[in-house]
């Protein structure tokens, strides 16, 4: 029994994160998804995290990524609501967070390191949703040139 409602939350999260790339795809707004599944980032083509977050089926957009109020709402459903002008207006008002990806001279994106007995070996995956980010541009620097110590070579994705 707990097995099968294992397996259906599952699915109820891939069925609602499918949804959210739906509504912003169908609203002309190109968005992915980033970190944890349960709760993923929502982030735009220009690595900005956008100030609003899923709970359950329902998409909540605040005007603040920290403690901010609630703008609006929509309910996530196989049919997308669409709102393009109200969101244009919601992205271009709203406080957002940018975050900072990394990319190999490949372009492959860069996901974490594994500790070997002589230094690190980074890991890369085309996909932008299973990138390593940080929030902070000084971190990000950081973290470059700490891995270059490692011969590993990344870019900032600004």
């Amino acid at each position: 029994m707990k097995e099968d409602t294992q397996k259906q939350l599952f699915t109820d999260i891939a069925r609602r994160n499918f949804y959210i790339k739906q509504f912003f795809k169908m609203n002309e707004i190109s968005v992915h998804l980033l970190g944890d599944m349960n709760n993923p980032l929502i982030v735009n083509d220009e690595n900005i995290v956008l100030s609003c977050f899923a709970n359950n089926f329902n998409l909540i957009f605040k005007d603040n990524s920290f403690e901010g109020n609630e703008v609006f709402s929509v309910k996530l459903k196989n049919e997308a609501d669409l709102c393009k002008d109200r969101l244009e207006y919601w992205i271009k008002t709203a406080n957002h967070r940018k975050i900072y990806l990394f990319k190999s001279e490949e372009g492959m994106y860069y996901n974490r390191y594994v500790k070997e007995y002589n230094g690190k070996l980074a890991l890369f995956s085309p996909s932008k949703e299973l990138a390593y980010y940080v929030f902070q541009r000084q971190k990000a620097v950081e973290m470059v040139q700490n891995l270059k110590k490692d011969k590993i070579h990344l870019s900032i994705v600004y």
